[in-house]
């Protein structure tokens, strides 16, 4: 092989984009006895601090209780929305929580397990004080309705197809768009009612949700690609945990109120 030939590889070899460590298979995680998950803490009620400023929530409690099916010890590592998949990807990880949305984008890059969740998108109104009665999502095609959102969140794009004639307000975070809604400067907003049903209970106001779910979204628990292992041991355990009502009860324990789109009983993955 000539010099010219090895530099050629070489250059190429340079090219390549850089693989993630790989991930610790099944039998490395029970050997060591140490399942690490990861949890995104400010995503009340899924991740939380408590008054001991330790991580805990919906989904601590759902990672407590598969470590203890698996007979290992339990590390939650706090992780963020723009880091979690590269904590996965990078081994620092064995499962990722906290609201991962089922995408064909996400995918691509990462396994999922059956869903443990869902995400149910609804409307947020109130009983009263409002520019037009709001008691079905077509209410909201209305000029005189004032809608308010959140930059970037799921009820954007739907607003834009289903209720172009109303006012929109977009804001930068829940907090205000909730003091919008109370102070009478808004009438509804469109988002999923898991990241709306705890923040709007800090507001003195008759809130309505409409009944009407205008799509749902199914979240799953994360690992890394190919750790095929882990992933079939976690559907196991996820499907007794449906079968138990475990999930259901620790979900009515931190949102008070039942999962809006009920995960459907299937004994096949």
């Amino acid at each position: 092989m000539n010099r010219r030939h090895i530099f050629g590889l070489a250059a190429g070899a340079a090219a390549l984009p850089v693989l993630g460590a790989q991930a610790r298979p099944l039998d490395q995680i029970l050997s060591t006895r140490r399942l690490r998950a990861g949890i995104n803490p400010t995503l009340p009620p899924m991740g939380l601090f408590n008054e001991r400023n330790q991580i805990d929530g919906f989904d601590a409690d759902i990672a407590r209780e598969i470590a203890r099916r698996m007979n290992v010890e339990l590390e939650i590592v706090q992780v963020g929305s723009p880091d979690r998949i590269p904590f996965l990807q990078s081994d620092r990880i064995d499962i990722v929580l906290g609201s991962i949305t089922r995408t064909i984008e996400r995918a691509l890059v990462i396994d999922y397990t059956v869903p443990l969740h869902t995400q149910s998108m609804v409307v947020l109104t109130k009983q009263s004080g409002t520019a037009v009665p709001i008691n079905t999502p077509a209410d909201l095609n209305n000029r005189a309705v004032r809608l308010v959102q959140v930059r970037g969140t799921v009820g954007v794009p739907w607003i834009q197809a289903n209720a172009a004639q109303a006012q929109v307000t977009l804001l930068d975070n829940y907090p205000d768009c909730f003091r919008a809604l109370a102070q009478g400067r808004a009438d509804a907003m469109v988002d999923v009612a898991e990241s709306i049903v705890i923040p709007m209970r800090n507001f003195p106001v008759q809130w309505k949700i409409l009944d009407q779910v205008l799509a749902s979204f199914w979240v799953g628990i994360g690992m890394q690609k190919g750790n095929y292992g882990l992933r079939d041991v976690l559907n196991v355990i996820l499907f007794e945990l449906h079968r138990s009502g475990f999930v259901n009860t620790t979900w009515e324990k931190y949102f008070g109120v039942p999962m809006t789109t009920p995960i459907p009983f299937n004994p096949m993955f």
